[in-house]
């Protein structure tokens, strides 16, 4: 009497590299299908350690794109319009020196946890550090939040040599920026927004003689600048804890109605990080709601 043959089953690490494949066909195909548009296959294949989330970036990409630049043009304050008088109480919350591969990942997860948006001014050489630097800034646009120009490099030693503004070299750093954003996010992504590093009111208190020609340079380009009437001064004096760092907000927003909040999300801004939740919470119980410039 023959013995009937058992059939074979596949093992189960043969199923999961099966579907793991199939999905990689897809992830490619997608890609292949986006390319030539605003996103480039090379744009959203980015390293990740998270398969799944690289693969739903590109399953998705294609809606993104369509409504990307109507959410950019519709989405914001314009600047010109921030300090606008009238009851209703805005605070913009705002990061200098990004991205970093360790505060500014925390910053993301905060916002995104309260349901709110930030702007954040970047360093092209911080973007340009590695890919995941590249991913941040990746995730910082997807995510809804804006974006503006910080210089390349913030060194002003090079930016302002003898307390005076070098305005080409100045240009020459906010144009590399919005190349590598460029590159980053795709060439139909533009910004408008600068942050000039110290910030403008530096520059008129230290009487650089030539702050008249950098705002004519930025008023050729169509580039607008922002300062800051609230801060939390992270990146002044001695380092400050969570705690210190939300006093500062406290005080320095105090009996103001439209507050744009400077914070820093740079390397070593940790307590920042700490500290933004209860800054978010702080300023729900005082009636402001959150915006993001454009």
């Amino acid at each position: 009497m023959r013995r009937r043959k058992k059939k074979k089953r596949i093992p189960k690490g043969w199923i999961l590299g099966i579907v793991l494949i199939v999905l990689s066909v897809a992830f490619i195909i997608e890609a292949m299908v986006i390319k030539g548009k605003s996103v480039s296959y090379k744009d959203l294949a980015y390293s990740s350690k998270n398969f799944q989330k690289r693969y739903m970036i590109v399953t998705s990409a294609r809606d993104s794109i369509k409504t990307l630049e109507n959410r950019r043009s519709n989405v914001g304050t314009p600047i010109e319009e921030i300090y606008k008088n009238d009851e209703k109480k805005i605070a913009y919350l705002t990061f200098d020196d990004g991205p970093s591969t360790t505060v500014t990942p925390k910053i993301l997860n905060t916002l995104e946890q309260n349901n709110i948006n930030a702007t954040f001014f970047l360093i092209g050489s911080n973007v340009q550090l590695n890919d995941e630097s590249k991913d941040l800034v990746r995730r910082t646009f997807y995510d809804g939040n804006s974006i503006g120009n910080h210089t390349y490099n913030h060194k002003p030693e090079e930016l302002f040599p003898n307390n005076s503004t070098n305005v080409p070299l100045f240009i020459s750093q906010i144009d590399a920026t919005n190349l590598v954003l460029k590159t980053v996010l795709g060439q139909d992504f533009n910004t408008r927004l600068v942050r000039i590093p110290g910030g403008r009111m530096t520059r008129v208190h230290t009487h650089d003689v030539n702050l008249n020609q950098l705002e004519q340079a930025f008023k050729d380009k169509g580039i607008v600048d922002i300062d800051w009437n609230c801060y939390d001064f992270d990146a002044e004096g001695k380092p400050k804890n969570a705690q210190q760092l939300l006093e500062n907000v406290k005080r320095t927003s105090y009996g103001k109605k439209k507050i744009v909040i400077l914070m820093h999300d740079t390397y070593g801004k940790e307590e920042t990080a700490k500290a933004l939740p209860n800054i978010i919470e702080y300023l729900r119980s005082q009636g402001y709601e959150f915006g993001t410039l454009k």
